[in-house]
């Protein structure tokens, strides 16, 4: 059997998936040489019969390899692409026309300016993650979650402080935005509550304590933006964890129970601390302007109302955004390409990028791996949330808050952020024909070489 089991590996080129195939064969054979003893034949006879049934060894192989053999995702690369291009022919038509301006936002203008080093950067992030096998988080899922979450902490004490809430953080040279670093907690969230699979109701306990102190860091910020997409990303991961029986528990009871606790006790105590002034003046003037789209909290949808006002299909609007919008190249890009472009230009926009959300999602729920499944989503999630919320604001739909438009907002850590999102989701597609729907070596010991297949 070992001699049979050696030449069927020879023949698969993905070392990685050699255990799992050598396990399911051994599995098949035994199987196959009980049945034999049983119809009356000797052990070693019944051995031989097994091994024969299963066929040549080398044509076994060579079959098995052209099925577990990694993958690309060319679609998704070749919308990563498209973007990435559109994205830096934006921004340089963006730097030309700040150059006829004498009195301009220097922030602003570096932003564009180093658009596309940005990009370069972002891809070699991608790249980076694509290579390293994802389940390397899988096996230090606790220690990059605490990792984070310190990160966090360091924003706390000693962040930057802006627009009556702490917006990056300082570590030595690093600097940083604490938004996009703390969604990516959201993936490694993913790869901690694996390790609870099969812990029953504890499992889900020790999954919503890792879920809730991230939110509770972000409110101490106070960024409640932050907590909302952390929370919602995460019950969603939690959820989908719950319904595949990661921990043998009642799904449908503790689903319910899961988000009416998590939506009816916060906006409850929200809305008592609202009415009973207990909340900062400018923290009650944002959620005024939400239900009455006025107030000083709402002064950023009258800036926008004469451009929505003013689109056309096809072509500029005539406005001077320029001069006129703040953060016109990161908050609303989305408005400056229908101002200037019409809005066909927002819908091709928009398409592209629904195409590249549907895809990651669809990656990921037909992954046979649990574990890429769930972090694929985790990383849908956040590209989801902030694309509609982004859109919404630049329509005047919804009061502005710290979002962004995927691949085009101007902006260091977001754009770093989205390549490395679907760096992960690359490594998650690649392995999808490899691993097994649960990978027993994640509870204990992971093999971390880059590459291997």
């Amino acid at each position: 059997m070992d001699e049979y089991l050696k030449k069927v590996l020879l023949q698969i080129r993905c070392k990685k998936v050699h255990p799992y195939i050598e396990e399911e064969l051994k599995s098949h054979i035994d199987d196959q040489i009980d049945e034999n003893i049983k119809a009356g034949m000797s052990q070693e006879q019944a051995e031989i019969e097994a091994i024969r049934d299963m066929g040549d060894p080398i044509e076994v192989g060579v079959a098995m390899d052209g099925v577990h053999r990694p993958q690309i995702a060319w679609r998704l690369l070749l919308l990563i692409a498209v973007v990435s291009v559109v994205s830096v022919i934006v921004h340089q038509i963006i730097c030309s026309q700040m150059a006829n301006y004498e009195k301009i936002d220097m922030q602003i203008n570096e932003m564009s300016r180093n658009y596309f080093g940005t990009v370069l950067l972002g891809l070699f992030m991608m790249f980076f993650i694509y290579f390293i096998d994802y389940t390397v988080i899988g096996k230090y899922a606790r220690t990059i979650a605490i990792l984070f979450i310190g990160i966090n902490l360091i924003a706390i004490f000693n962040g930057t402080m802006m627009n009556g809430m702490i917006n990056s953080f300082e570590i030595g040279n690093l600097k940083g935005s604490i938004f996009a670093v703390m969604m990516l907690y959201i993936p490694v969230f993913g790869a901690v509550i694996y390790k609870y699979h099969g812990n029953g109701y504890v499992g889900v306990i020790k999954s919503i304590v890792w879920m809730t102190v991230p939110v509770f860091l972000a409110l101490r910020l106070p960024n409640i933006i932050l907590a909302g997409i952390l929370l919602v990303s995460m019950l969603v991961q939690l959820t989908l964890a719950i319904v595949n029986d990661w921990y043998f528990v009642s799904k449908r009871k503790t689903v319910i129970a899961l988000w009416m606790s998590a939506f009816c006790i916060p906006f409850t105590c929200l809305m008592g601390m609202y009415l009973l002034h207990f909340l900062a003046d400018y923290q009650e003037a944002r959620i005024k302007a939400i239900f009455q789209k006025s107030g000083n909290a709402y002064y950023m949808e009258s800036i926008l109302d004469p451009f929505l006002e003013s689109y056309k299909f096809v072509g500029s609007s005539g406005k001077d955004l320029i001069s006129e919008l703040p953060n016109f190249n990161s908050d609303f890009i989305f408005t400056y390409l229908v101002s200037s472009y019409g809005l066909l230009a927002g819908i091709l926009i928009c398409c592209i990028l629904a195409a590249i959300i549907l895809i990651i999602f669809g990656a990921s729920i037909r992954q046979k791996n649990q574990l890429g499944m769930v972090m694929g989503c985790g990383c849908g999630m956040i590209f989801l949330i902030n694309f509609v919320m982004n859109i919404a604001e630049n329509l005047g739909w919804f009061p502005i808050t710290q979002t962004f438009l995927p691949f085009f907002s101007a902006g260091g850590s977001n754009m770093i952020l989205s390549y490395t999102l679907i760096g992960i989701i690359l490594s998650i597609y690649r392995y999808k024909n490899v691993y097994p729907k649960h990978k027993k070596d994640l509870h204990s010991k992971v093999d971390i070489t880059i590459g291997s297949c």
